[in-house]
C-alpha cells in the first residue's frame, strides 16, 4: 500500500498544474516528488479519499475520471 498519509497526497495533488486532474497526472506529480506507488495503489488511495469527501470526481464525455480536492485540511490550518 501507498506509504503516504491522506494529507500529504492531498498536498501532492495541490501541486498539479490543473486543477483538475487525471489519476495519471495525480502520478506523475508523485513520481516528479520521489514518491513510488503502483497504479492500483494510488487508484485506492483516491477512491477512498473521494468517498470520504475530500476529492470530487467529474467524469468526461469520453470515460476519463478527473479529480478535484473539495477540501484540504491544510488549508484549513493555515487560514482560520
Amino acid at each position: 500500500m501507498l506509504q503516504l498519509s491522506d494529507e500529504e497526497l492531498l498536498s501532492c495533488i495541490k501541486t498539479c498544474e490543473m486543477q483538475v486532474n487525471t489519476l495519471a497526472e495525480i502520478h506523475k506529480v508523485l513520481i516528479r516528488n520521489d514518491i513510488k506507488c503502483s497504479i492500483e495503489d494510488l487508484r485506492q488511495k483516491i477512491f477512498l479519499l473521494c468517498r470520504d469527501g475530500y476529492i470530487g470526481n467529474e467524469p468526461t464525455s469520453d470515460g476519463l475520471n478527473m479529480y478535484y480536492i473539495i477540501f484540504n485540511p491544510e488549508d484549513a490550518t493555515e487560514n482560520p
